[in-house]
Parts: C-alpha cells; sequence; structure tokens
C-alpha cells in the first residue's frame, strides 16, 4: 500500500500542500512548529483513526480556514483508490467524507481500506502510560488485520456502558439487579471475542518483539510480552471463543455483581486486560530504563509494521514522526531495515539527523508550505 498523491488545504496551519510522494522514501525537513507533525497527522486522518497525538477533529480547522480539505490517492497493490475529508465552521460544520466518490459519514470504511503505521515520541506511553493505552494499542493492531473487528470494539463499549448506568440505576433503586444481568449475556459473548482477538495478536507479536529487542540489544537483553486477561488469568486462549469461554465470562460477571454495585461500576472484564512487558523478567514499566522503554515502544511499533506485511501480504503506509533524529546509527539502521519495501514518510528537524543513506525524495515545510528540495 502506498500513497500516490496527496494535498491539504486548511488542516491546522496547512496552506495548499500538493505532493506526488515517493514510492519508498519521503523525508520532510523543517524547524519546529512549522507544519511537519500536521502534514503526518493529515495522512493518518484517512485510516479513519483519532489523531496519533490526541488532537479532537474540531481542532484540525486552521485558525484563519474556513473550512479544511484533504484529498489523497492511493494504491493498495490492486487498484488505485482515492478518498477525501472535508469539514467546515459554523453552518458548513458538517463533515464530508467521499471513498472513490461514493459519500460516508462514517469512518469505517477509511479503516477498511487505508493503513498506518505511526511512530512519534509519545508512543512511550504505550509502556509508561495507564493499561487502556496498551488495550486501545491491541485492538487497533488486530483490527487492522481484520476490519471487521472493529464492530465487536465498538460493541463492547457500548455494552459496558449500558451495563454500568445499569449498576448506576440500581443504586438508585430506578431499577432491579435481574436488568443488570439482562445485559451479561451480550457482554460475555463479545468479551469472550475481544479476549481472544487480542491474545491471538499477542502471540503472533511477542516473539517478533523479542528478536527486533534482542537485536536492537546485541543479544544482551531478552524481552517478553504475554496477554493476561482479567477474565481468564494467564489461560492459553484460542484465536476464537467457545461456548465455554463465553459462558465462563458470564458466570464472572454475575459472581462479582454485588462488588459492582458496591463501587459503581463493573470490576471485572476486557476493559482490565493488560499487555505484559518484562525485560529479563522485569516488568519495564516499573523497572525498566528510559532507553529500555523507548527501546520497547520502538519495538512495538516496528512489529505491528512487520506483521500486518506478514499477514495482508501487503505492507502499511509508515509515518515516522520526530524519531529518527534521537536514535543512534545503530537504531536507526533497524528502522529503515524493516521498513525498506515499504513507504516511509519521515519528519526531522535536520537532514543531518539521518545517520543513514537512503534513497527518495525531500521536503521543506516552512509556515505550513511544503517545498520539494533537490
Amino acid at each position: 500500500m502506498y500513497v500516490t498523491s496527496f494535498s491539504a488545504d486548511g488542516f491546522r496551519n496547512l496552506h495548499g500542500v500538493r505532493l506526488e510522494p515517493d514510492r519508498y522514501c519521503n523525508l520532510i525537513i523543517g524547524d519546529n512548529a512549522q507544519g511537519k507533525t500536521n502534514l503526518l497527522d493529515a495522512i493518518w486522518l484517512m485510516t479513519g483513526c483519532k489523531s496519533f497525538h490526541g488532537a479532537k477533529e474540531r481542532h484540525y480547522l486552521g485558525f484563519d480556514a474556513p473550512f479544511f480539505q484533504c484529498d489523497m490517492r492511493f494504491h493498495d497493490d490492486r487498484r488505485e483508490q482515492r478518498i477525501t475529508y472535508s469539514l467546515g465552521r459554523g453552518a458548513q460544520s458538517k463533515r464530508k467524507i467521499t471513498i472513490n466518490g461514493v459519500d460516508t459519514q462514517k469512518t469505517g470504511g477509511l479503516f477498511e481500506a487505508f493503513h498506518c503505521v505511526a511512530f512519534s515520541p509519545s508512543d512511550v506511553e504505550l509502556v509508561n502510560g495507564s493499561p487502556d493505552k496498551r488495550r486501545a494499542y491491541l485492538d487497533l493492531c488486530a483490527c487492522q488485520l481484520r476490519p471487521s473487528s472493529m464492530q465487536q470494539v465498538s460493541r463492547a463499549s457500548l455494552l459496558l456502558a449500558q451495563r454500568n448506568a445499569g449498576i448506576v440505576n440500581v443504586n438508585r433503586r430506578r431499577s432491579r439487579r435481574e436488568d443488570v444481568l439482562l445485559w451479561d449475556a451480550q457482554l460475555a459473548r463479545t468479551g469472550a471475542f475481544l479476549s481472544c482477538m487480542r491474545a491471538a495478536y499477542v502471540r503472533s507479536l511477542a516473539p517478533l518483539c523479542r528478536e527486533l529487542y534482542s537485536t536492537m540489544t546485541g543479544g544482551h537483553e531478552e524481552l517478553q510480552l504475554r496477554y493476561r486477561s482479567a477474565i481468564y488469568g494467564d489461560t492459553e486462549l484460542p484465536e476464537q471463543p467457545t461456548p465455554e469461554l463465553v459462558e465462563l465470562y458470564r458466570d464472572r460477571l454475575s459472581e462479582h455483581l454485588a462488588e459492582d454495585l458496591r463501587v459503581g461500576y463493573t470490576v471485572r472484564g476486557i476493559q482490565r486486560d493488560e499487555l505484559v512487558m518484562t525485560i529479563d523478567g522485569n516488568a519495564v514499566n516499573t523497572f525498566g530504563s528510559q532507553g529500555q522503554r523507548k527501546s520497547t515502544a520502538l519495538v512495538l511499533r516496528l512489529a505491528q509494521a512487520h506483521l500486518y506485511n506478514q499477514k495482508n501480504g501487503r505492507s502499511p503506509v509508515v509515518l515516522l514522526d520526530d524519531v529518527m533524529g534521537e536514535l543512534d546509527e545503530q537504531r536507526q539502521r533497524l528502522i529503515y531495515e524493516m521498513v525498506s519495501d515499504m513507504q516511509v514518510f519521515i519528519t526531522l528537524c535536520h537532514p543531518s539527523s539521518l545517520r543513514i543513506e537512503r534513497r527518495g525524495r525531500t521536503y521543506r515545510m516552512e509556515a505550513g508550505i511544503l517545498t520539494e528540495v533537490e
């Protein structure tokens, strides 16, 4: 998968940006706050996912722009496709998305059509941050391999919210305990599915991460990943849930209803699962050095891109936002070798920060205006 053309106007500080990127490597250079990250965020927008920097959709509009418009053509190894995405202010605030000329208001179609893997310095939060960041990472990665699973992710959030609302109503004497249990059968089916989906992805991810981390550290340290379920513990889960697993999930919910009512929300379930990461047996988020945590986050993203390529038989578009400049030559070379057959967009303040030879195109971003550099 690779972008053949891209344009953006009014997206944050971007003005009339147009490029026909190289099939493989594209370097965007410029000082801080000139729009390099905004360009990558605009490309990421075409995946239908939230900003990888956490910005909300309304913040995509430039301060003085009446609207923003992004237009992208890309090849998915079978045919060329086109996505447009626009949003205006005031009466024109309704977003408009088209895929190959067909209007759609849902971003699910974008997620199925166009896939990226984005690296940024904030990825260290995958290690340092709360477990919900790691769960979101697993869900996104697994759904990139099977986009239809995103419906189950959304459904799980909805069912959990409904059950929690039922718990609140029981405590306020607006409904009965039995009303809460009505949600358990549906939540058990969805929860068992997501537990198996996450566990299967970690089984594929773990050996890749171990190998990459060993290469990065010269074989001196070993990174281990495992999936820990709040319902099933460390039990080896199949790729698809069995009726027994669904029933066990439902039993756990009903067994802990008294505790749920006491605290006011659902205590057990997939919303408490964890991706456990250890280096030489020690938890990375607790005992790892800053360098170990950054390296672990980097390996998670590299393995994500490689696994997508391996499972789908085609590569994602790779976005490296202000990552390469922080790395030594060995780590830069490892990344570049891993993504050498993928289309990659790299942002840097200074081209001298890139310590490896590469081919492709170079662009300069200044005050939201992009120009190609010979």
